[in-house]
């Protein structure tokens, strides 16, 4: 039975990974250090200050492994009434588990496993992590 609602694509992670999210939107500036609550190979969960718009595009920097990766805000809503912090949804552009999880949970699949290196600047081109292609900073 679908009930219109899309469907998870692998199981959340409660997890507090320290992270760094920046906005790659010149028209809302900003860059925060914040700290994941959930986590999964399509994105995850921060705690941050204040609501952002759905669709802003993101670099979320300071991965485990020191990776950085660009994404897009799925969802802004606040934590409870009374707190001050929004939980902000964030979906990878190229998912994977750029968290280091082992083990995963199993319907993560392809993306269960643990990328062998994330050098600090990477850019994902496909699934899985033979595809990963290394930018290295050239002077």
């Amino acid at each position: 039975m679908d009930s219109g609602r899309q469907r998870r694509r692998g199981t959340r992670v409660r997890a507090q990974i320290p992270v760094r999210v920046s906005s790659l939107d010149p028209s809302s500036a900003f860059a925060e250090n914040c700290h994941t609550l959930m986590v999964n190979p399509q994105g995850c969960g921060v705690r941050f200050p204040r609501p952002l718009t759905p669709g802003l595009q993101v670099r979320v920097e300071n991965m485990p492994g020191g990776g950085t990766v660009t994404a897009r805000v799925a969802s802004s809503v606040p934590l409870n009434s009374t707190s001050k912090y929004w939980l902000i949804g964030i979906s990878l552009d190229n998912p994977g588990n750029l968290w280091y999880l082992g083990p995963a949970p199993q319907d993560w699949g392809t993306y269960a496993d643990i990328p062998k290196f994330f050098p600090a600047s990477v850019k994902y081109t496909s699934v899985g992590t033979s595809s990963i292609e290394t930018r290295f900073n050239q002077r």
